[in-house]
């Protein structure tokens, strides 16, 4: 799993981190280290890339509103394929090609004769899309 260079709450990671020899951090791009980096970018922190990302959505994912089944095939059969779809517990969800921001784009979901839509990241499983319209 990759490390990251990012400030919590942020919606986009400054940069991926490098492990130099010495076993020390550094940012990919400018071979910063972190205290260098944290004096233009105060708060910053390292971090696995997993927690950036859960972060991440947790500051730019958006709650699923429910929309119509003709805004849903709409979506579905627009000028992109769809990036993922899936179907698992009784769920069929795809994910938009279009990025928001960063690495987030709109997902939307079916179960039975309900739709939903909402922003998260990408690479947001399946299970975890079942969970969020479950809360809806």
């Amino acid at each position: 799993m990759s490390k990251v260079f990012y400030i919590p709450g942020e919606p986009t990671a400054i940069d991926y981190a490098l492990e130099l020899a010495s076993g020390e951090f550094v940012t990919n791009w400018t071979r910063e280290t972190l205290d260098q980096l944290a004096q233009r970018h105060p708060g910053v922190v390292i971090g696995e890339e997993d927690s950036f990302i859960e972060q991440q959505e947790q500051a730019l994912s958006s709650h699923p509103e429910e929309i119509t089944e003709a805004e849903y095939h709409a979506a579905m059969s627009g000028p992109w394929p769809p990036l993922v779809w899936q179907l698992g517990e009784g769920v069929e969800s795809f994910k938009g090609m279009e990025a928001v921001v960063g690495n987030v784009v709109v997902i939307y979901a079916r179960k039975g004769s309900r739709y939903w839509r909402f922003r998260g990241v990408a690479t947001l499983p399946h299970p975890l899309i079942v969970q969020k319209i479950h809360h809806h």
